[in-house]
């Protein structure tokens, strides 16, 4: 696997994650998005798990780039059609399967947090992460987005 920066799009798991996207319609967008994170989830951060970290923060970029506040986080440039991948508004229920899902495959002792080199580049990847928790969060609580 390559990866290129430190943001949930900057990977080839994540580019090949949003090829697939970008070939599906919006309902379509949605399941894959929804398996995603269910699947993570229901793995708990075992290593075993078919679901990739870099899976799992493509498809919560997806999810806060659809949300008005997630609408300028800068790797949207990347795709810029990623704001219209999914129906609006979006649900709290999604937004906090995104959160929940961020949480269990990218624990603060993980393998992930650990992978990175330079600390520099680690603490840059911490500020993405937190940045789609920071749009997400008031979503998965039912505040207006």
């Amino acid at each position: 696997m390559g990866t290129w920066g430190s943001g949930p799009l900057d990977s080839d798991t994540a580019e090949d994650f949003l090829d697939q996207m970008e070939e599906q319609s919006v309902s379509q967008r949605l399941t894959v998005v929804e398996n995603t994170f269910r699947s993570a989830i229901e793995a708990s951060g075992s290593s075993n798990s078919s679901v990739l970290p870099e899976e799992v923060m493509a498809a919560a970029a997806v999810v806060a780039a659809n949300i008005p506040a997630g609408r300028d986080l800068a790797w949207n440039e990347e795709c810029p059609s990623i704001t219209e991948w999914l129906a609006k508004p979006i649900t709290p229920a999604l937004a906090l399967s995104a959160i929940q899902a961020l949480e269990v495959t990218l624990p603060a002792d993980g393998w992930f947090w650990r992978s990175w080199v330079d600390a520099g580049e680690r603490e840059e990847a911490q500020a993405a992460i937190d940045s789609l928790r920071s749009v997400l969060r008031p979503v998965s609580e039912g505040e207006s987005a």
